[in-house]
């Protein structure tokens, strides 16, 4: 019995290391660099179920199908900075309506987060003929900037961080439209927006990548609620509902945002979103998911740990089953190659660590090279003797 002491002391060493914990979100290890292409990818929802939220989640979306890819391109700030304080900016569309407005937002880099400064329009004009059938009709949007003050993404964001922030944005533009009168009067869009981010669980996730899919990764899953109201004033006046009709738009109306992120340590792009049709987060209405090199890398590293430590167990190994343990005691599904001393294939066998295998079954005595390879396709090596 004394011989099994260090045995069963360190199993349950590894047994305890495996457990999972929550991370944290810092400045550290959200690298919000100035200049930064996001990568991703666009997945089918057809079968995807919407992720579980709560402790120690195992998130496994590695069987997301993609459909189109995209990337968002993060800028450095102009010089001088249209808003004191700006690292970076990126381009943004504004809907009025049938009309698309172009504007850049500007972000700042803290050590309480990252900060929405505001956003940058140039000056736009859209002819309205299609609208109100006159050629001379039409809203011109002055160069303006519009402040504002967002946490977008605050440090440190762990179990039981919740942000909320209220912001109200005007933006203005002059409207002519000759059949009631108007000429260069000013229209202002003012938009309340309420918006609530929480982490709503943790665990690790899986998603598709170039080389295979992921290993399980360590996320924090971050729930975002957006609601935002319009409101459109002509000449400082609530504007008339007859000419917001012609225009497309309504007085009032109400949209909003919903999606789930899973952000992990080291990279500031979500490892995958879901939006949502409502707030009731049960519809899912889109998928993305990371095509960056470093959740290759993360893969890696993450199977690496899992299988770190990979010891044989009883070994020598004079009969019945061989048990494969990891360095930290977890579950991973394996798959076995019974090599000799010249490297032939004698015998291939699922495997599990922490269980049983018979892959050793009916080989002569001897030692062998057991080639063990893990779910991403890394791959460890163990020798046996069988007596």
């Amino acid at each position: 019995m004394k011989s099994l002491l260090p045995f069963a002391a360190g199993l349950a060493t590894a047994l305890s290391a495996s457990a999972q914990t929550p991370i944290a979100i810092t400045q550290a290890n959200f690298p919000a660099l100035p200049t930064t292409v996001e990568p991703y990818s666009r997945a089918s929802i057809a079968g995807v179920t919407r992720p579980t939220t709560g402790a120690s989640q195992t998130w496994d979306y590695r069987a997301l199908s993609a459909t189109t890819q995209g990337t968002a391109t993060y800028n450095a700030p102009p010089t001088p900075a249209v808003f004191a304080g700006a690292t970076r900016t990126f381009d943004y569309t504004l809907a009025l309506g049938p009309l698309t407005v172009q504007g850049k937002v500007h972000q700042a880099y803290t050590a309480a987060g990252v900060l929405g400064l505001g956003s940058e329009l140039p000056t736009q004009r859209f002819g309205l003929a299609a609208l109100t059938g006159s050629t001379t009709d039409s809203l011109v949007v002055p160069a303006q900037n519009v402040p504002a003050n967002i946490n977008v993404f605050a440090f440190p964001t762990t179990v039981g961080t919740v942000t909320r922030s209220v912001q109200r944005n005007g933006t203005y533009g002059l409207l002519t439209v000759g059949l009631v009168g108007l000429t260069r009067v000013p229209l202002r869009l003012v938009q309340r927006i309420a918006t609530v981010d929480s982490v709503a669980g943790w665990g690790t996730m899986r998603i598709p990548t170039p080389t295979g899919a992921s290993a399980p990764i360590p996320v924090l899953m971050r729930r975002h609620r957006l609601v935002e109201v319009d409101s459109f004033y002509l000449g400082g006046q609530p504007a008339p509902a007859a000419l917001l009709q012609v225009l497309g738009v309504q007085q009032g109306a109400v949209s909003g945002e919903y999606s789930d992120s899973f952000y992990r340590a080291g990279s500031s792009q979500s490892l995958i979103s879901f939006g949502y049709t409502s707030a009731t987060y049960q519809t899912l209405q889109g998928a993305a998911y990371s095509r960056e090199a470093s959740v290759v890398t993360a893969s890696r590293a993450a199977l690496a740990a899992e299988l770190g430590g990979l010891s044989a167990y009883p070994n020598p190994l004079a009969q019945g089953p061989l048990t494969l343990w990891a360095g930290n005691g977890s579950r991973q599904p394996l798959r076995l190659t019974v090599r000799d001393g010249l490297g032939r294939a004698l015998a291939t066998a699922p495997a599990t660590t922490g269980q049983p295998t018979a892959v050793l079954d009916g080989l002569p005595a001897g030692t062998y090279l057991l080639e063990v390879e893990g779910a991403t396709g890394t791959r460890s090596t163990v020798r046996v003797v069988r007596e």
